[in-house]
């Protein structure tokens, strides 16, 4: 047992029973409302304190001498159960101390010796003898305060289609089905990656059936994406879209079984993919060639050693082989993805053909969280016993709920959080619901928590004033499809002409540590409000004519927000001051990766009406008051989803307009963002017609919350307090 950290450097000792001070008290005094008061001994000259906090611990039955007294008070409503030591002054604060006839109260003492203490307590309950509280769970079911769900809920819901269309056609890059059967029957196999890696050999290639009570990813799983290879338009290599690093190779030490193999991004053994040529009069798929991967430098280089050439696709027990002749190869039928994934004309107005440059080098980054120097206030909300527990949990659901009504009730008068508590414990649940879905990042495990750990903190500035604050540790992925293989023109790498340069196209784990701001700050009337506190504005980055600044270009040009998958958001700008989304160099989810490399960050809204893309869908609407929480911004405004044409006029907020910031302010809810589509803007297309199209955005940009008096802020130009965030 770790002994009580009192300074021993005080030598002189007087009795509180014979000073000036506390003889002018009188035994008038009532003490029916203390708890715990001190006890002072004339004779030993010793005090004994039943709790003394040191910290964030409780230490029951001290025993102390007295250094000198630094001041004498008086009884006041609301004073604590308990001592409280100092570590940084070496003082000791009595709320009420007696020696069995005079009382004296909020005494300040330095300490002359620690004779003994009866050890630390689990708690100050346990220390004052007295059950835990029991918490009242927090619900996030709401009809209003709700969180997206996750992807890994959503693509466990009943999903049938309706038809599949039987093709021929093989446009690529495209995602099609791959069946066994020319008609949609009962009986028929198709194609599919299986649910786990064989031996680190890759995922199985099984044929399994569409049953009565299929899900979305039942069809995920099964879905292709169809890609022909630069040199020859005529050979086409299969690739899984649930896991994109992932496409179709022969395994010839296993019987020439086709397998999914990882040939894209951080791959530990070289695999590589088959090319197939597919007779659209024999309906037979026939291995062309083979290409290696290297994890090296990224690259793809012909397999000379090949000897599978000319071998044809066979289906049996259940599984896909090369064989060598096509009278025991299986006929294999295409069909359309019932789902669209292409991007969405919006993304690419001007219709720019993807480009073939090579893939820029995934980034690798720090990917682990130190929790060891969190406050140990705050450590009850990420562990469990002691250890680590990441994702969602009901015991350390319980303390985060404990510490949002402590928040709540510690507010001074006056004072105010910006939203009820259930907003925030919505967003913690929806976040720490977020796994890991998809294999595409590069250094990703399936099914690993992409935010581990979201806490609360209400940490006092030096003037005594609560801070609170909601902490986001996160990966900076979604956990479904990224869908980077299909931006027509994603970022360079920044290093010479575009054409000569790489591109981002694969995703790695990246690490956030966000401080989200929970007390209400007030809103902005003007961009610049905060311009003494921001840093790095897309407006500052630009020389040259620019105009005046405004909600779109005097935005951050780093993230400015998080969404409830644990991808974070960028504004609608990019940093040559126009919609990303107009590039072209988005994903069909808003996304990309950027220069630096990391997870994909999003600067527009993915979602479509009937759609399977972006962080939310109709499902999240069903049986709802209003658009579904999607995100946070920066300056702790809320994000909610976009209110969709002509099928949510009777939700809460719908005919209320949102202002030049994006948001509005309404029945139940403050002031919060909105995802929205209703600008359109044109852009000229040198030799065509111009095109009009809709911003479909998150955070448009500036940030309307009032920043000026938060003492921690992700994009501070100065002065951040990591103390605020728990000390990590």
């Amino acid at each position: 047992m770790r002994s009580i950290p009192f300074r021993l450097n005080s030598t002189g000792i007087i009795s509180l029973k014979g000073s000036a001070a506390v003889a002018t008290l009188t035994g008038a005094l009532l003490s029916s409302g203390l708890q715990a008061a001190d006890t002072y001994d004339g004779a030993t000259g010793q005090v004994t304190a039943p709790v003394v906090r040191v910290g964030d611990d409780y230490y029951r039955d001290v025993v102390i001498t007295v250094g000198t007294i630094v001041s004498i008070g008086e009884a006041a409503e609301g004073d604590p159960n308990y001592d409280t030591y100092s570590g940084d002054t070496g003082q000791l604060s009595i709320p009420a101390i007696t020696d069995g006839n005079i009382f004296a109260y909020n005494v300040v003492i330095t300490l002359g010796a620690l004779i003994s203490q009866g050890g630390m307590c689990d708690s100050l309950a346990d220390c004052l003898g007295e059950e835990e509280p029991e918490v009242e769970p927090v619900a996030s079911d709401h009809a209003i305060f709700y969180g997206a769900a996750a992807f890994a809920d959503w693509v466990e819901t009943s999903y049938s289609a309706d038809s599949l269309a039987l093709t021929t056609n093989l446009t690529t890059p495209a995602r099609v089905m791959l069946s066994d059967a020319p008609t949609l029957v009962s009986d028929a196999n198709y194609l599919s990656i299986s649910d786990a890696l064989t031996n680190f050999s890759g995922y199985s290639a099984e044929a399994l059936g569409i049953s009565s009570d299929s899900t979305y990813r039942t069809y995920y799983s099964k879905l292709l994406r169809l890609e022909a290879e630069t040199s020859d338009s005529s050979c086409y290599h299969l690739r899984s879209h649930l896991h994109p690093n992932f496409a179709i190779d022969v395994d010839e030490d296993d019987f020439d079984n086709l397998k999914f193999r990882n040939n894209f991004g951080d791959a530990a053994t070289s695999y590589g993919y088959v090319c197939f040529t597919y007779d659209e009069s024999t309906r037979m798929l026939q291995a062309k060639t083979r290409y290696n991967y290297s994890a090296s430098d990224f690259t793809y280089t012909q397999d000379s050693s090949f000897e599978r050439g000319n071998y044809y696709i066979k289906l049996a027990n259940g599984g896909y082989s090369l064989v060598p002749s096509s009278s025991e190869a299986t006929k294999l039928y295409f069909y359309d993805s019932p789902l669209d994934f292409s991007v969405p004309f919006d993304f690419n107005p001007a219709g720019t053909t993807p480009v073939a440059n090579p893939a820029a080098p995934y980034v690798s980054k720090p990917a682990d969280f130190n929790l060891s120097s969190l406050s140990s206030e705050y450590t009850a909300q990420v562990k469990v016993d002691g250890i680590a527990a990441p994702g969602a949990n009901a015991t350390t659901r319980t303390a985060a709920d404990a510490m949002l009504l402590k928040i709540e009730n510690s507010l001074a008068s006056g004072e105010s959080l910006r939203y009820d508590i259930k907003v925030y414990a919505a967003f913690r649940d929806g976040l720490l619901s977020s796994t890991l879905q998809s294999d595409g990042i590069s250094n990703g495990v399936l099914g690993q928590n992409l935010v581990p750990y979201v806490f609360f903190t209400n940490e006092e500035d030096s003037s005594g004033v609560s801070h609170p604050y909601m902490v986001i540790m996160s990966y900076g992925n979604p956990g479904s499809p990224h869908g980077l293989m299909d931006v027509p023109r994603p970022p360079g790498l920044g290093t010479g002409s575009y054409d000569s340069s790489s591109v981002t196209r694969f995703t790695n784990l990246d690490r956030y540590a966000i401080g989200i701001p929970m007390k209400d700050y007030g809103e902005v009337s003007a961009v610049d409000d905060n311009e003494s506190v921001l840093s790095n504005q897309l407006w500052d980055d630009v020389t040259g004519s620019k105009g005046a600044r405004d909600v779109f270009n005097y935005a951050s040009a780093n993230d400015n927000g998080i969404m409830i998958s644990g991808a974070v958001m960028f504004p609608v700008y990019n940093n040559r001051l126009m919609p990303s989304q107009a590039d072209a160099e988005l994903s069909a989810n808003g996304c990309h990766v950027g220069q630096g490399g990391g997870g994909p960050h999003c600067h527009a809204d993915g979602y479509e009406s009937q759609g399977v893309l972006g962080v939310y869908n109709d499902a999240d609407y069903e049986g709802k008051e209003h658009p579904p929480l999607v995100g946070f911004g920066y300056d702790g405004i809320a994000l909610f989803g976009v209110y969709r044409e002509d099928q949510d006029s009777q939700l809460e907020g719908f005919g209320t307009a949102l202002d030049a910031w994006g948001g509005h302010e309404h029945d139940s809810l403050g002031y919060h963002y909105h995802a929205d589509r209703s600008k359109s803007l044109t852009l000229s297309i040198p030799g065509a017609a111009a095109a009009s199209y809709r911003v479909r955005s998150l955070i448009l940009g500036a940030y309307k919350g009032k920043l000026t008096g938060t003492p921690y802020f992700v994009g501070k130009k100065s002065g951040n307090d990591s103390a605020f965030l728990g000390g990590i």
